[in-house]
């Protein structure tokens, strides 16, 4: 099975406390404002491009991240909702590419490029192992 260029992966998201980039401090010395962190965008833009591949991925498989060219372009309060949309534009070789846009209440608060793979979780997870001698 193939992906369609111009399928579309798209979540909803209320911000939490937990999303906050103040609450993902981890040194004393870090001083990080109370607005969505950009971790967490990240990862939201990674999960709508993770929905929109599901249907490729059979008993075993999983979509992993490759890269992610993100740019963070204005603070989310803590209970607003982000919408990130994943749209497939397209292969580079074995990879799969997206654009993805997140709007807040108040407008674009992100875009990236994202590209991801499809993979055994089984080779992986053996890869991960041998990496630290397990």
């Amino acid at each position: 099975m193939e992906l369609e260029v111009g399928i579309k992966g798209v979540i909803e998201y209320k911000v939490l406390s937990k999303d906050l980039a103040k609450n993902l401090e981890i040194s004393p010395d870090d001083n990080f404002p109370p607005v969505f962190a950009t971790a967490r965008l990240t990862a939201l833009m990674e999960c709508s491009a993770a929905k929109a591949m599901k249907p490729l991925l059979g008993d075993g498989k999983l979509s992993v991240g490759v890269e992610v060219n993100l740019k963070h372009l204005a603070p989310t309060l803590e209970g607003d909702i982000v919408k990130s949309t994943a749209t497939f534009v397209g292969m580079e070789g074995k990879l799969y590419k997206f654009e993805i846009e997140a709007e807040d209440s108040a407008g674009v608060v992100g875009t990236c490029v994202h590209t991801r793979a499809v993979v055994s979780e089984e080779r992986l997870m053996a890869g991960a192992n041998k990496r630290v001698g397990k």
